[in-house]
């Protein structure tokens, strides 16, 4: 039964559309097309566009973080999206071995952020921050603490970190309101939480933001 079991859990995660960070690139009659992954599964994908491509068979190269390649899929459904202009859900039909390795890669690093639970944290004050790092770890979560705007920032840019939530003070000379604009503008898929003096308030809001998450929400799907 064990077995089955681990089998069952290891389909389901092949099955499960989970949110992975990637670009796609494909080919229109307007030539190169850009977009950026909201999530994939084994079988498929969703990802922002600016525009639609034409519905039928597409030749799309998918940019991992453990690879790139090239995959065949079709148009399975065209939405307008909150984030650029449509959303575009494709289904694969042709995958190599390689490719498929990847996409599992990402996969599984998505599902591995889901426990560990990433959060970022922006703050000046170097008693709080230490407070909050603590109870964070105590949370079960994994707190990520930069020295520097330019280590903040290779943080999130990390595609396999997932990181999803920043608790944000004023941090390196900047106003958390500015920090957060700036945050929205160059990483839209990250919640923004403010820190207060009061730790147990600010952890509740952080654990709040997290459940809302993407990430967060697969792990409760996969128990």
């Amino acid at each position: 039964m064990g077995e089955t079991q681990g089998a069952n859990r290891s389909e389901r995660r092949r099955a499960m559309r989970v949110p992975v960070r990637g670009h796609v690139v494909f080919h229109s009659a307007r030539g190169p097309m850009h977009g950026t992954l909201d999530n994939l599964s084994q079988s498929g994908a969703l990802f922002d566009c600016t525009s639609a491509p034409e519905v039928g068979e597409l030749e799309l190269e998918l940019r991992l973080i453990d690879g790139v390649g090239t995959v065949g899929a079709r148009t399975v459904r065209i939405e307008r999206s909150p984030r650029s202009g449509v959303r575009i859900a494709v289904a694969f039909d042709r995958v190599d071995p390689a490719m498929r390795t990847s996409i599992d890669a990402s996969i599984v690093s998505a599902l591995a952020a889901a426990r560990r639970r990433p959060i970022l944290v922006i703050d000046d004050h170097r008693p709080r921050r230490s407070q909050l790092i603590a109870a964070l770890s105590r949370e079960g979560m994994t707190p990520l603490a930069p020295n520097t705007a330019l280590e903040a920032i290779d943080l999130l840019a990390r595609a396999q970190l997932h990181v999803s939530v920043c608790l944000l003070a004023p941090g390196f000379g900047v106003a958390s309101t500015d920090l957060a604009r700036i945050l929205s503008d160059s990483f839209p898929w990250v919640t923004t939480t403010e820190i207060t003096d009061d730790v147990d308030t600010t952890m509740d809001r952080v654990i709040d933001a997290w459940a809302q998450t993407p990430v967060a929400r697969i792990g409760a799907a996969l128990g």
